[in-house]
Formats: structure tokens, sequence, C-alpha cells
């Protein structure tokens, strides 16, 4: 392949229309299921939430169709934490079964309210419930640390012998011919699987929209994105469909659906969580590396999960690109500094980030263990920034969208909004090898910058995780507060603060700068001002803390301290 322009795939409507039948059918499958588990609770279900038009235009929180389920069924999946459920199990108070049966009703009104849901396996989660069941009956223990803890998967990650699309059209006809290294691992600690979530075209917008089962919402807004790629994540788990939701990140898949449907979520430094096998257009790409990480509705079961998925679960015996690293005791000091980005320098956040921001410092600046400095002074330039920025576009389009068209070619779908935005970063230009590998040491000069300098001085960085609350469906465009540390593999966990986009108080539009990014965030294209502060009713904010590669269990341990000092509860 040469460098130089690449031009955009034909979308062929004729040969689109031929895969129709394949998408109609893959769609009916989610339906039956649904209708064939309980057809009293499905048409229970259908009577009570609004059409779908309805759900796209109004701010609908779909949270509150869970009263559809009974008080217990909404007590384990509700209050239950992983802890609670496996106790339980153990101690005769509640089967596998019946927690498997609650949350694929909550799972029901999740895909009914957001459309989150790829694929159901409802049949295959009852039965592996029910093995489950006579295990502890017969063993009296459990089989593992996850005994009967619902767990949902993003689609791309392989299922044995289950189509895996990860939304390409042409893939339709994909069986998976074993299951993932994460699938493995999470089967012999207990899990239960039950459905496999959406993403976005290409699994490459910060929204979640495709061909094959259209626009997931967001639970505390329907009308809202639930961010993306694991936007079908974000939106089972804050719908209490599932208690962990196995996600992956690239430029901020994780945390951008775990901040706009306000629960938690981590990308872990890679080589920690092992990515084989599945299906995605990230084949090969060493500049910027994807991570698998989970969403959870509390920062104490995102540190669970990842205790005992990597000392229990020891993926590095499953995949060698993983390293041998336990998940250690975490090492805090007594005086935590931690540096706070307000914006990046490059893109202004919308104002209900910037009070976010201020309210939760505020709050924990009252915390004598903690100790706050404003790092925007000595941070990178605009022009610097705007430079890294440049730089971390050009390295996921690298091979010039090669890859993504020789999987969208075969169907001739159309592109999407947000897939032509993708195509476009970095000029969509193909990179020489001379060209990649002067960037990737750009890269790693920045990484060694950050070490030396940045974190040298600070032990932790707080930061906003995207330029406003949750955004509206396909129009999330700037990527830089999440992807810039995909850029330099330093791991983050975002967290809720308890604040939410106020129409009055989040009015006045800031000073703004004159670089292409700000304008793009900011502004339509016949120069008036996006921003509207009536569109993000009610859209929460998240922050996002970053800490020293390899030193994610310090990251978790810290996110621990700061929910609880700003009255975080479990979502």
């Amino acid at each position: 392949m040469v460098s130089g322009k690449t031009v955009f795939v034909p979308e062929d409507a004729a040969k689109f229309e031929s895969f129709k039948p394949a998408i109609e059918a893959y769609n009916k499958d989610v339906i039956e299921q649904m209708e064939k588990f309980d057809p009293e609770f499905y048409a229970k279900c259908v009577a009570e939430i609004p059409a779908e038009e309805v759900l796209d235009s109004e701010p609908i929180d779909a949270t509150s169709f869970l009263s559809l389920l009974s008080p217990q069924e909404r007590t384990i999946v509700g209050d239950l934490t992983i802890e609670d459920l496996t106790q339980k199990q153990l101690s005769g108070e509640l089967t596998a079964v019946e927690i498997t049966r609650a949350f694929i009703k909550a799972s029901i009104v999740a895909q009914l309210t957001t459309n989150c849901v790829m694929q159901f396996m409802i049949p295959e989660a009852l039965q592996r419930a029910q093995e489950l069941d006579d295990y502890l009956q017969t063993n009296k223990k459990l089989v593992g640390p996850f005994h009967g803890v619902v767990v949902s998967l993003k689609e791309h990650i392989n299922v044995k012998d289950r189509i895996t699309c990860a939304s390409y059209v042409s893939y339709l006809d994909n069986i998976a011919p074993e299951d993932a290294a994460s699938v493995k691992i999470l089967y012999k600690m207990g899990a239960v699987f039950h459905a496999r979530t959406a993403q976005p075209q290409g699994i490459m917008h910060l929204d979640t929209w495709n061909n094959i089962n259209g626009r997931t919402r967001n639970p505390r807004s329907t009308r809202m994105s639930p961010g993306g790629s694991s936007g079908g994540e974000s939106a089972i788990v804050a719908m209490n469909g599932s208690v962990i939701g196995v996600g992956s990140d690239i430029g901020g898949s994780i945390r951008a659906p775990a901040a706009f449907t306000d629960i938690f979520g981590i990308r872990p430094t890679t080589r920690r969580i092992s990515l084989y096998s599945g299906v995605s257009s990230g084949k090969g790409q060493e500049s910027i590396v994807a991570v698998q990480g989970p969403l959870a509705r509390s920062i104490e079961e995102l540190d669970t999960y990842m205790r005992v998925y990597i000392n229990e679960g020891k993926p590095w015996l499953y995949d060698p690109t993983c390293v041998p690293v336990e998940w250690r005791e975490p090492k805090l000091p007594k005086k935590i500094r931690i540096g706070v980005l307000y914006d990046d320098n490059l893109v202004t956040p919308f104002p209900a980030i910037t009070r976010g921001i201020k309210t939760a410092v505020n709050k924990l600046s009252e915390n004598a263990e903690f100790e706050f400095v404003h790092l925007n002074p000595t941070w990178f330039s605009e022009k610097e920034m705007e430079d890294i920025y440049t730089t971390n576009l050009k390295l996921y389009t690298c091979d010039g969208n090669q890859v993504q068209m020789e999987m969208w070619s075969p169907s001739g779908e159309p592109l999407l909004p947000l897939t032509k935005h993708y195509m476009k970063f970095g000029g969509g230009e193909a990179l020489s090898c001379y060209d990649n590998k002067m960037l990737n040491a750009q890269r790693d000069a920045l990484k060694m910058k950050m070490f030396q300098k940045y974190f040298a001085d600070v032990d932790f960085i707080l930061s906003p995780t995207y330029n406003g609350p949750a955004e509206m469906a396909a129009e999330s465009l700037y990527w830089g507060y999440t992807s810039f540390w995909n850029l330099l593999d330093y791991p983050n966990v975002v967290f809720p603060v308890n604040v939410a986009h106020d129409v009055e108080k989040d009015a006045q539009i800031p000073e703004l700068k004159q670089n292409k990014y700000e304008k793009m965030v900011w502004y339509k294209d016949n120069g008036e001002i996006r921003y509207d502060p009536k569109s993000y009713i009610g859209g929460p904010v998240a922050l996002q803390l970053t800490g020293n590669r390899f030193c994610d269990e310090d990251v978790v341990a810290l996110t621990k301290k700061f929910v609880a000092a700003l009255g975080v509860e479990r979502r």
C-alpha cells in the first residue's frame, strides 16, 4: 500500500439491498427471544414503553420503566452487588436461575427503551444458570467468584458458534470459531452471558449507531447518545441489565459511554486484559493499542472485576500478549497530590463540565489528604495540543482506512455521518512506513515527557472525560479528552460526580479559542454557535482520573476515596 489520500469506499445501494434479508433475520431473532422468554412480560413492556419515535425525540428517563419488574426482581438487579449475589446463592437465598431471569427481564426493558442489544443468548443463559445451581447443590461450593453473575459482552468480542459481525453488515455470516480469551476466563469464574451489545459502524464513534440495529439511546435521557463505541454496554449496565459490561477502548470507547450514562468505567493500561479474539478493523494496529475493560455501577465492582480477572483468571495463560502482572494492593501516598486540568488547552468544555469539575475539586479540597494543583498554566500549549491531537488522528487512520473499506465494501452499506467524520481523521491519508515511525517517535517522546515532567510533580491527574455532558445523537465529534491518554497509554477511571447539566446555570458561553477543533465543537457549519443549553437537559457530568502506567490499582483506590467524599453512591 502506498501513502497518500485514500478514496472512500463506494456506497452501493444494490449491494446493500441484497443484505436486507440477513439484517431482518438477525434483528428478528432478538424479538423472538424476548417474546419466547416470557410472553406476558414482553407484552406488558410493549404496551407500557413509548414508541421509538417518542423515545428518540423526548428526554425520557428509561430507567423509570424498570418498575415493570417485580419488587424482588428490582432488588436483585438494582441493589445487589457481585459479593451480595454470590453470597446469597451460597446461603440458598437466591438461585442462579432466579438471578438470571431477573437480569434478562431488565435487559428486555433496556432493549425496548434503548435498543442496546445486538444479540440475546437467553436459552444459553438459562441453561448455564441451571448448571451452576446443580453444581452448587451437589458440591456445596461456588464454581468461582463470578458464580451466577450476569455479564454482558460488547458484540465484537467472539462467542463460539455465534454470529460476530462487529456491526459490519458484510460480517452477518461470520460465525466465531472460538470464544475470546476473556469469555473463557469469565466462564471459568462462573459468569452467565445473556446479551451481546451494540457498537457503532466501524467501532470508531463516540456514539452507537449502525446499519444493522440502528441507534442506541441513553437510559438517562433517551434522545441523547449513550456514548460509544461501547454504548450498548453503557446502556444495558445503566439499565440494570447486567452486573458487569465488558467493553473496549481505543479512543474513549469505555470512558465516554460510562460518562454519558452516569456509571463507572476503567481504561486499563494496555496488555493487562486480553483482547484476543474478536472482530475489528484494528488488526495490526501498534501505534495506538486498544484495551478491553469493564463498565459497572460502582467503583467497587470495577475493582472486583479487575482483581478477579487478573489474579484468578491469569489472562497471560490464554494470551501471550498479556503481561503477567497481578492486581496488587494499592499504594497511595499519605498526602495525595492531584493535578487538575479544567480543560485540555485546546477545546473549551461546555459550562456543565467546568461547573462539575470546580464543584468536585472544591468539595474534595475539604479533605486534608488531598492537595490539588492547577495544571493548565504548565500544560502543553494550545499549539502543542493541536499538534498532538493531529498526530493522534493520523495514527488512527494510518492505513488510509484500508482495512475499514475492505470490511465495508462487500455490503456497500451507507456510511453514517460519524463514520465519514472518523475517516477524515488526519486527512484520511495512508502513512508511509517512515512517516508512521516518525509519529510513533513523537508519541514516545510525549509519553516520556508526561512521566518526567507531569507525573514527577503530581501523583494523579483529574480532567474532563468529554467536552460536554452526555452528547446528542451523532454529534460526538471531539475525542481529545480521552484519546490523548490512549496515545500515551496511561490508565484512567471515569466516575460520576452527582452533577448534571442545568439550563440556567450552564447557559453562559465562555470565551472561546479560534483553533479548528474548538470551532468544530462549538460552531455549526454556518458559523452559528452549536451549543444550546436546552438540548442537554439532565445530561450527567463525569470526570476522568489518570495515574501512572501499570498503576491502575492506585487509580481505582483514589477513585474510591473521591466518590466516598463526594457522596456518589452505587448507580
